[in-house]
């Protein structure tokens, strides 16, 4: 494999083709009527496949590293919802832009993703703000606050050094 296909750029890019063939898994309805409410699984399948396809792979990755704690599993498989909700979505420009801007120039980042936004910028917001939209989405379908709050503090380096969160955080980069 290429050098520049081993690091962070590597995995960016290995998430972005398999996004454009994501396959859901055989077991995912099982997997959606053990570890959520029917409310839960519902806004579950209302994401893009892709997204569905990765949640299961990091939720199967915690299973397959022995974590038996629900609320970990739970959050395993809604730790993205707030990248689409009803008022927009993360598409494929706003992950890429969001990516560069982070590692270039994160104070445009900042500005381009405040709250509220505007159409044209709403799904660079959501890709910054997910973990918060998220967590309050999953609040409001019945989620624990355990599972809340995993989700809310998904990308905060700040919080690593809950170890439950540091292992949804592990597994969430090696699922592209």
């Amino acid at each position: 494999m290429p050098e520049f296909a081993t690091g962070a750029v590597g995995t960016r890019i290995r998430q972005g083709l398999g996004a454009l063939r994501p396959r859901l898994p055989e077991d995912r309805q099982a997997i959606l009527a053990k570890f959520l409410s029917p409310a839960q699984a519902a806004a579950f399948r209302a994401l893009p496949v892709h997204d569905q396809a990765h949640l299961c792979r990091v939720h199967r990755s915690l299973l397959s590293g022995g974590v038996v704690d629900r609320d970990l599993l739970t959050a395993a498989l809604l730790h993205d919802l707030g990248k689409a909700t009803a008022s927009g979505r993360v598409r494929l420009p706003d992950r890429v832009v969001r990516v560069l801007l982070a590692r270039l120039t994160p104070g445009v980042l900042r500005r381009l993703a405040r709250l509220p936004a505007p159409p044209w910028r709403r799904g660079i917001a959501l890709a910054v703000h997910h973990p918060a939209v998220g967590a309050a989405r999953a609040a409001a379908l019945g989620c624990s606050p355990r599972a809340c709050w995993l989700i809310a503090h998904h990308e905060d380096p700040s919080a690593m050094d809950d170890p439950d969160l540091a292992r949804l955080a592990a597994a969430d980069a090696a699922c592209p």
